[in-house]
């Protein structure tokens, strides 16, 4: 109980301040003329790019390929989105298609390979969440990624050593002062690829204005937040932001998130539908900029490797 106390306070800090970037803050973290801009015309560009929603499906239009080629355009700065592109090639062939993978499988590498189940999401043969409020109460149909933005450096730079185990934010057993409330979303991942639960992927919990907005959707989608810490950018603001490192993400982060991937979809028995987090905060105010600098060719390749070691398969 202390761990998990311990896990939640350490968690509760990053996500509120995580909160804070794009919300209160928005005068703050924006320059003068940007957020003027903002005034005149509200996200227009956010809303023009926003994945269309079909209420009737619980999700958003278009097969699962085409969703996810929606829901995974890059993040730039500011939530700026980039252009859709071709989905690589793992994601490409899988999303939306059934799982060839055995939970019994799943459950023979973790032991192996000495990973608790819990830290995988939960155990491997359970269902996923399903959505709250509706007669047919869908299962969880998203997979969707976060960056904790935290912590902040501000204008100093981001210390050498963060994709090290002597980082203190890589350490879940550090207690952080935690001015209230607590973690969302599912699943941790540190720089080293080590991951913690804070939800079971069977437990209903929202982290996205979508959800906040819809709270019938709670339960379709899972949320995984990735350690990454920020600077300001200059001149953009007392506190902003803004800047994340590059490369976003550590190899080790890559592998961790494949396995929280197929885990969550091997209980599905479809692969999941990927999803970044500020594409769906797309045309809501105040809306959120996460995950900056992430690489799908590396995460595609990463489930393309683990994928073929479950498989039996040479990667």
């Amino acid at each position: 109980m202390q761990a998990a106390l311990s896990r939640a306070a350490f968690f509760s800090r990053a996500h509120l301040c995580r909160r804070a970037r794009l919300g209160d803050n928005a005068r703050m973290r924006l320059p003068a003329l940007l957020f003027l801009l903002a005034l005149a015309a509200p996200a227009a560009a956010q809303q023009q790019a926003a994945c269309p929603y079909a209420a009737w499906k619980s999700g958003f239009k278009g097969d699962a390929r085409a969703q996810a080629t929606c829901l995974l355009r890059p993040v730039k700065l500011y939530a700026r989105l980039g252009a859709s592109a071709p989905l690589p090639g793992f994601l490409d062939s899988h999303v939306g298609r059934r799982t060839d993978i055995a939970p019994a499988t799943v459950r023979a590498w973790l032991a192996q390979q000495g990973i608790a189940e819990a830290d995988a999401g939960g155990a491997v043969d359970a269902p996923l969440s399903r959505a709250t409020g509706r007669l047919a109460a869908p299962a969880a149909r998203y997979f969707v990624i976060h960056d904790t933005s935290y912590p902040n450096f501000l204008l100093e730079p981001i210390p050498a050593h963060i994709n090290e185990a002597g980082w203190e934010f890589n350490d879940f057993k550090v207690r952080h002062p935690a001015p209230g409330g607590g973690p969302k979303g599912h699943v941790y991942v540190n720089r080293l690829g080590d991951s913690v639960q804070v939800r079971d992927f069977g437990t209903p919990g929202y982290a996205s204005k979508l959800e906040k907005d819809k709270p019938s959707l709670t339960g379709l989608f899972l949320h995984v937040e990735l350690v990454q810490p920020r600077n300001s950018v200059p001149g953009g603001g007392k506190g902003n932001d803004g800047l994340a490192p590059e490369p976003g993400f550590t190899p080790a982060q890559y592998d961790r998130l494949a396995l929280l991937y197929v885990a969550a979809s091997v209980r599905k028995g479809t692969w999941l539908i990927p999803a970044f987090h500020a594409v769906l905060d797309t045309g809501y105010a105040n809306g959120h900029d996460d995950p900056q600098n992430f690489s799908l060719s590396a995460w595609s390749q990463a489930l393309e490797h683990l994928h073929g070691t479950l498989a039996g398969r040479t990667p």
